[in-house]
């Protein structure tokens, strides 16, 4: 699966997991991860502290251990670590700002695992080909969808009709895409068959004849 950064939440990730799908998604701050600026070298930035995972704890750059204090459920499950004391610590400023004693972080270790692992797949050759493919294929089309023809929203409730109208609109803006590449070829003097137009419009049927199926067994039942 190839999507966006605002695809790469924790539930998309479990769900691509747990259906044996390769997760090319990318997640908030990745190409911020990618470039050796400020982000990256900041010692005082949660993701740049020293994790001791046998153990359980974090690192202050100041050395000092950061111990969990517990766990919040929130959509997600999210670990707590608090510094002891950070009174006169003279990286305190830097570090930073509230007037607690001492700093506290929350982790979300899952998703972090996640994270990881995505950044693997996209920082590999095959994961650059899905990123660079990506910006070509889908967004000129959800361009010209939004945009140009002016569907921006759904015209039905649930998720058969909703399934119904995108996939009516998915057969229109294809069909509309293969007249244009025909009249194109025929224009500039190409051999273009008679009867190449009803051939390549038969090949929705099986996604039409499969929607129109879908939908006509749940409505018996």
């Amino acid at each position: 699966g190839v999507a966006d950064s605002g695809y790469g939440s924790e539930e998309n990730y479990s769900f691509m997991e747990e259906n044996g799908i390769e997760a090319y998604v990318k997640y908030n701050f990745f190409h911020k991860e990618q470039r050796a600026d400020k982000y990256v070298t900041n010692p005082f930035k949660q993701e740049n502290l020293y994790y001791n995972k046998e153990k359980d704890y974090y690192v202050c750059p100041m050395g000092q251990h950061m111990n969990r204090t517990g766990v919040r459920h929130y959509i997600a499950e999210s670990a707590a670590y608090r510094a002891a004391r950070c009174e006169g610590c003279p990286l305190r400023c830097m570090c930073f700002s509230s007037k607690s004693p001492g700093r506290t972080i929350e982790v979300n270790h899952r998703l972090k695992e996640y994270k990881q692992k995505a950044c693997e797949r996209l920082t590999s050759e095959k994961g650059i080909r899905h990123r660079g493919q990506r910006c070509i294929e889908p967004e000129v089309v959800f361009g010209q969808i939004k945009y140009n023809m002016g569907y921006k929203r759904f015209r039905h409730f649930g998720k058969d009709k909703v399934t119904m109208d995108f996939a009516f609109f998915a057969i229109a803006f294809n069909i509309k895409k293969m007249c244009s590449k025909i009249a194109k070829q025929a224009k500039n003097g190409g051999n273009t068959p008679s009867h190449g137009l009803f051939l390549a419009i038969s090949g929705f049927s099986p996604l039409e004849n499969r929607i129109f199926w879908i939908n006509r067994q749940k409505s018996v039942a």
